[in-house]
């Protein structure tokens, strides 16, 4: 079945949509880097056991908040591959 000129243009949208999502996962694991980066040399620099503590939560804390963003992203992205195979009829 050939796909209509809307289909294809929907399509197309979605993979534009796609690869902006793909850019802002790499902007997110980038970040996610920098701050871990970040937290590490605090900890590592501090010598007050409380502001290791503190650092070392705060750490813990930013991973997580940055893994549940990436997943976000990950999952609009396979909604929208969804969306893709429903137009193309798969």
């Amino acid at each position: 079945m050939a796909l209509t000129e809307s289909q294809r243009n929907q399509i197309a949208s979605y993979k534009n949509q796609i690869e902006g999502y793909r850019k802002d996962l790499q902007i997110l694991k980038d970040q996610k880097k920098r701050a871990s980066d970040n937290y590490s040399y605090n900890i590592k620099s501090t010598k007050d056991p409380n502001s290791k503590r503190s650092f070392r939560q705060s750490k813990i804390s930013s991973n997580n908040n940055y893994v549940n963003q990436i997943e976000s992203k990950k999952k609009q992205i396979e909604y929208i591959k969804g969306n893709i195979k429903s137009i193309k009829g798969h």
